[in-house]
């Protein structure tokens, strides 16, 4: 057995210091993450609008990725709106896995703004596990949650994020289903033309009309190839 000693590093955040790295023993050749510790004292990390760290700074510091990753995750998790912010952009100076993962425990934010600034970052990287985060609200018992995944997939576009939104015209609410046309329509290739035409048999009348409309925008061709699909 021998013991590896990581950086320990104390950043102040809001009235309170955040703790980064670890004191560890492994096996000989064995390389572990460092998980983020928990602020001391936790009543020291008040969720304010305001910023209460220097993040960008605080990343420099930092030299080894996998403690940088660790320091990312736990402002997003635990820092103020702003801060949160913040984090999300410093994201891309990790790899994509990381970012992706981290960015996709942001979506579950309950701020709107910091689930958007992760959707952006997920659209960003564009790779199928990150369509595949975006979707994952569209498992939402919240029609609105679901309506706001289909959004955040149109940011994205490409391939598996149009096969997501031929899935979301078949939820059950219309709401969430006539913002599935316009994000498909936002995508406007002829994949998501032809997926907006299977909406012109939709049971709800405006979920219909906003298809028809969607159609039209993009082009009378796209309506004709919509209403007779290519065999």
């Amino acid at each position: 057995m021998t013991t590896r000693h990581s950086l320990l590093m104390l950043i102040p955040l809001g009235a309170g210091l955040l703790v980064v790295g670890s004191l560890a023993t492994d096996p000989p050749g064995v390389e572990r993450r460092p998980a983020p510790l928990s602020p001391l004292p936790e009543v020291a990390m008040p969720i304010v609008e305001a910023p209460t760290i220097d993040v960008r700074a605080a990343v420099d510091s930092i030299e080894a990725e996998p403690i940088r990753a660790a320091f990312l995750e736990t402002v997003i998790s635990q820092g103020a709106v702003a801060d949160k912010k913040a984090a999300i952009r410093e994201l891309d100076r990790l790899s994509d896995d990381d970012a992706t993962a981290i960015l996709s425990l942001a979506l579950t934010d309950d701020d709107p703004r910091v689930r958007r600034a992760a959707a952006a970052g997920l659209a960003r990287i564009g790779s199928d596990t990150a369509h595949a985060a975006l979707a994952s609200g569209m498992h939402d018992r919240d029609p609105a949650r679901r309506a706001e995944a289909v959004d955040y997939l149109a940011m994205a576009g490409g391939y598996s994020a149009v096969d997501y939104l031929d899935l979301a015209l078949r939820d059950g609410d219309a709401r969430v289903r006539a913002t599935a046309i316009e994000a498909l329509g936002d995508i406007g290739d002829s994949r998501a033309v032809n997926i907006i035409g299977s909406a012109l048999r939709d049971s709800d009348p405006e979920v219909r009309e906003r298809a028809a409309d969607m159609l039209d925008q993009l082009s009378d061709e796209a309506l004709f190839h919509a209403v007779y699909p290519p065999q």
